[in-house]
């Protein structure tokens, strides 16, 4: 269990070095949320459009996270910068515990 949480920390922590690597030279963009948006949002092409900037789908691929553990990771992505709305987040998220989870 505690290796794990070890496990999981320092993927956080290394998403978050590279994220703040990233950032340093983007330009900030922001996006809105859709008002009464009904289609299915698409995790894998927002993955491919906000993460992949700064991070390979390789890292994502390694990582086999749960779903809570992803959550912990995209989370500490937004606090370092990432512009995903709460819609997009779930999206994301729901997007790599199917193809990037335990």
């Amino acid at each position: 269990m505690k290796t794990k949480i070890y496990i999981v920390v320092l993927a956080v922590l290394a998403l978050m070095f590279l994220v703040t690597a990233c950032s340093s030279g983007a330009t900030a963009t922001t996006t809105t949320a859709p008002s009464n948006n009904t289609t299915t949002l698409d995790g894998a092409k927002l993955v491919q459009e906000r993460c992949t900037v700064c991070h390979t789908l390789s890292r994502a691929d390694s990582q086999h996270l749960s779903a809570a553990d992803w959550k912990s990771v995209v989370d500490a992505m937004i606090a370092r910068g990432a512009k995903l709305t709460p819609e997009e987040q779930t999206a994301v998220i729901d997007y790599l515990a199917a193809n990037f989870g335990k």
